[in-house]
């Protein structure tokens, strides 16, 4: 099957490569200039500036070098219609991109822990995540994924990571070690995922209740702070909940795979695989500019100052000109 899919990918006709290549550069700079615009936003505004945004932005770095050292090498590979990078580079791709799907499904596991102290364990949050606290706990999750990634090298060496050519890039193929494939779908995809659902549907019991306790007499800021929070995490469950959309798909048809022990689905599925990974990477500054005011605002600012900027320069270029000419 690999061999059918590498043949399909290289004798498309050339309408195809140009809208496949298209659409996944495209992708790529849109994720690079949105998770830069995520930084710009936290670093403009103080108020941003929360711990729960620490873990924000650990998602943004990770969906950065995402769209740096993996999407890049998927652009080219549906140019060309092969992979012209090497066994080296395809083993970098490969386990980067294993590497930084774990960072992102454990992140969004501690963050759904942070906003469960924050809601429901509001006396304890400021002692489990303190900043410092939570640096920490964003090593440990690049550890543990690392850990994770790495694991392929120690039974396969060098055949870790292959191309393939659906999704015009490299990864581990996991119908190769069932053992390795369901120790990572237990620890890196179950685990978070049932600490994800247990806190938040705590959450969202907690602010239930909560507002239904409010009445005309409570302290109006202790009522902000708890709307505050909700919006807080209103946000980050749709932040979540696009990630699900993009990703589910992808680890069902890599199980599929596994059990059946070989490829058998039409490339262009596999390719749209592929392009989920890398819309996942797209989305979040999106939805942080729907959802949350703040950021929103932090956005239209630097949309501004580049829209400016390029005016103004256009008039001193067209100024200059009319200067010449006369």
């Amino acid at each position: 099957m690999t061999s059918k899919l590498s043949l399909e990918l290289a004798t498309r006709e050339e309408v195809l490569v140009w809208t496949e290549t298209v659409l996944f550069a495209f992708t790529n700079v849109v994720a690079v200039f949105g998770n830069l615009l995520t930084f710009y936003a936290v670093y403009r505004n103080h108020r941003l500036r929360t711990v729960t945004n620490m873990f924000v932005i650990a998602l943004a770095i990770s969906d950065i070098l995402m769209c740096t050292c993996c999407m890049p090498f998927t652009v080219v590979a549906l140019f060309h219609g092969q992979w012209i990078f090497g066994k080296s580079y395809c083993l970098f791709q490969g386990f980067a991109a294993l590497t930084l799907a774990m960072v992102s499904i454990v992140t969004m596991g501690v963050i759904a822990v942070n906003r469960f102290f924050c809601v429901v364990k509001p006396e304890k949050y400021l002692f489990v995540f303190k900043k410092q606290r939570a640096l920490i706990y964003i090593v440990i999750v690049w550890c543990l994924a690392f850990a994770g990634s790495v694991l392929p090298f120690s039974f396969e060496g060098k055949n870790s990571f292959k191309f393939q050519p659906g999704k015009a890039m490299c990864s581990y193929t996991f119908e190769r070690n069932m053992a390795y494939t369901f120790t990572i779908a237990c620890l890196y995809i179950a685990a978070p995922l049932k600490i994800i659902v247990v806190c938040y549907i705590k959450v969202f019991r907690s602010v239930s209740r909560l507002n239904r306790v409010f009445c005309p007499g409570v302290n109006p800021s202790q009522l902000r702070a708890n709307v505050e929070e909700a919006k807080v995490t209103k946000t980050l469950v749709v932040v979540l909940f696009g990630f699900a959309c993009c990703w589910l798909p992808i680890f069902v048809m890599d199980i599929l795979d596994a059990v059946r022990g070989e490829l058998a689905i039409p490339r262009q599925v596999y390719l749209t695989n592929g392009f989920l990974i890398y819309l996942s990477s797209t989305i979040n500054p999106v939805i942080y500019g729907i959802m949350n005011r703040q950021f929103r605002r932090e956005y239209k600012a630097l949309l501004c100052k580049i829209t400016c900027f390029r005016r103004q320069n256009s008039n001193n270029n067209g100024s200059h000109n009319a200067e010449n000419d006369a």
